[in-house]
């Protein structure tokens, strides 16, 4: 145990600084990540039907959708920090915008242009990261940044639960300055990255070329169009937690309160259990504990079916936290060994896309739950289960070689 320990130090304190002050500004952004949790119940209190506010969302998924494909280009074009700067100012100001909003068409536009802000991020931020650490440190880094993610998350919802009783604009405006604040740190502290476009970059042409050529070396890379796939399907059933389950618990009975409890499990768990759970699963094959993971989170989503009360959900919550833990850094580290420097930002910005689509076909889930009830988390852990099922056939092809740097 004492040697575990040490190891799992030394490799946190061997990661470059700037990974530092990414993992601090996650967690300044995510605790103030107030809105999306509580958005569904929002738009509900305030007159907007169960199929509009599925609408909502699902605009806001279509803006992701693009969001993830000017980041990925801007990355390798302009720089990972110029792009992360970019990405939170403007999501910062369509936070506030959203809150200002009254009618269900300024709604729509004001949410795609949110769901394409808040989608411009992560691309870059993934590339920078794997700019910055070595392969074989890769699945700690990015459980760090989970960790710092979830950390602000296990306080975030219950605060914003008080907030949004008192007055739904605190969420809004609260979630826009820690954003601005993550902004400020990063375009002090962070290093540009790797930049990787050659020729003019605002040219049309060198947008499309450099695009095309991307998408035609993912194509012939079998084992990320696999990895792409399998996690399509188990974020359709991970989202549902975020867009349905404030629904369905306080359905039960439970109050926004309780409900943001139950949210704040997840970090709470993510904050104890994830970094030692992924430095011991180092040892085995990652595509294995990622399928384990994807089983997971798609048995802790059907769970939630089942439950009645908090302790339930406490208990549905937890099989979700532990495949959420074993499947996401895991997924996003095997997705950075299998991306080539030259196209690093493009490739994460595919993998933004698929997050996107899973929260377009996602938000659908509040619609289907208005129709469906209990049976659609059922649905839901089926379809996560497929992609699991899909990750598993993936293993009989060998992992593509190593790429040259």
């Amino acid at each position: 145990m004492r040697a575990f320990l040490t190891n799992l130090i030394s490799d946190i304190k061997g990661l470059d600084r700037s990974v530092h002050v990414l993992i601090i500004g996650q967690f300044i952004n995510r605790f103030g990540s107030f809105v999306m949790p509580f958005l569904a119940l929002y738009l509900s209190g305030i007159g907007i039907g169960m199929g509009n506010v599925a609408l909502v969302l699902g605009v806001m998924s279509v803006g992701g959708m693009f969001g993830p494909i000017v980041s990925g280009y801007l990355s390798d074009a302009i720089g990972r920090r110029n792009t992360i700067v970019v990405a939170l100012i403007s999501g910062a100001i369509s936070t506030v915008a959203l809150y200002h909003c009254h009618t269900l068409p300024q709604f729509l536009v004001v949410g795609f242009l949110h769901g394409f802000c808040g989608f411009l991020y992560g691309p870059a931020s993934n590339a920078l990261l794997t700019d910055l650490v070595p392969e074989d440190k890769r699945a700690i880094a990015f459980a760090l940044m989970r960790l710092a993610i979830n950390a602000g998350f296990a306080a975030g919802p219950a605060v914003a639960g008080l907030l949004f009783t008192r007055a739904p604009m605190l969420i809004f405006y609260g979630d826009a300055f820690s954003t601005l604040v993550f902004a400020g740190l990063s375009f002090a502290m962070l290093p540009h990255g790797l930049r990787t476009v050659a020729g003019r970059i605002t040219s049309p042409k060198v947008i499309w070329q450099s695009w095309r050529e991307a998408l035609s070396d993912m194509l012939r890379n079998r084992p990320f169009v696999f990895l792409i796939l399998s996690t399509l399907l188990m974020e359709i059933a991970f989202v549902q937690a975020f867009n349905v389950l404030a629904i369905t618990t306080t359905g039960r009975g439970l109050s926004a309160a309780q409900y943001g409890v139950v949210m704040a499990l997840n970090g709470v768990l993510i904050i104890f259990l994830e970094i030692p759970l992924n430095q011991w699963v180092r040892r085995f094959d990652l595509r294995r504990v990622l399928v384990i993971g994807i089983i997971l989170v798609a048995a802790g989503c059907a769970s939630f079916g089942a439950m009645r009360t908090q302790q339930g959900f406490f208990i549905g919550m937890t099989l979700f936290t532990l495949g959420e833990m074993l499947a996401l850094p895991i997924s996003m580290s095997y997705a950075s060994t299998l991306a080539p420097k030259a196209y690093r930002g493009r490739y994460f910005g595919l993998r933004g896309i698929v997050w996107a689509t899973a929260g377009l076909m996602g938000s659908s889930g509040v619609w289907f739950y208005g129709k469906l009830g209990d049976h659609w988390w059922y649905i839901a852990g089926g379809i996560g289960f497929m992609g699991a099922v899909l990750m598993l056939y993936s293993m009989r092809f060998s992992e593509r070689p190593k790429v040259s740097e």
